[in-house]
């Protein structure tokens, strides 16, 4: 899964991928979590743009429960069996740019303690995600399971893409195919303070090894 990441001047990181930026402020997000505004980058026509949208999608159907949680992230494994993932697929596609996200490793106790993940030479980080656009502007991230060292920390991660794959992603005619043939890059972790736990806190500091 992935429920809390960070994400350092956007609008300078995806410069050279946009080509309009809707409302998004060079802001530095050290601990970014879900129903914050967060920029993602999505196809408008024949361009790019980078806009602003809720993190958690909250399907049409669930509007008038009161005790619903919105969806932070898609499974890849059933995107076509959950009427709501399904139906975005096809034409709302979206990209979240990231410095890098946080999981919880467990001891032999249960105890939690974060780690950062990112890649070894800090280049950016591409979630796969969906948008939608009901009584608000949201986004969900896709997961696949963990491999490798990861899957000792958590069994999901998000599908993650390189800068140069960003438009096979957006213009896939079968973006399902492509998901499940896509290799995440390579990828560091180290663990961090337990600041990060919660999400009032947000420094710099948070990125530092513990």
């Amino acid at each position: 899964m992935c429920g809390r990441y960070a994400i350092t001047k956007a609008v300078k990181k995806t410069k050279s991928i946009v080509q309009n930026v809707k409302g998004v402020e060079d802001t530095d997000n050290f601990n970014a979590y879900p129903t914050q505004l967060l920029p993602i980058i999505k196809k408008d026509q024949d361009s790019l743009s980078l806009s602003n949208y809720h993190w958690g999608l909250i399907p049409k159907w669930s509007e008038k429960m009161q005790d619903f949680k919105p969806l932070n992230n898609a499974r890849l494994e059933t995107l076509m069996k959950k009427k709501t993932f399904s139906g975005l697929i096809g034409k709302q596609r979206c990209v979240v740019p990231a410095d890098g996200y946080y999981e919880w490793r467990k001891n032999d106790e249960g105890k939690k303690f974060p780690q950062f993940i990112k890649r070894e030479h800090n280049e950016t980080l591409f979630f796969t995600g969906l948008y939608q656009k009901n009584n608000n502007i949201e986004f969900s991230i896709i997961t696949t399971e963990a491999k490798g060292e990861l899957a000792d920390i958590h069994h999901r991660m998000p599908v993650i893409l390189k800068e140069e794959e960003i438009n096979n992603y957006l213009n896939a005619q079968d973006p399902i195919v492509f998901l499940n043939s896509h290799q995440n890059p390579d990828l560091v972790f180290y663990e961090v303070s337990r600041d990060v736990n919660n999400p009032s806190n947000n420094h710099p500091g948070l990125l530092d090894p513990a």
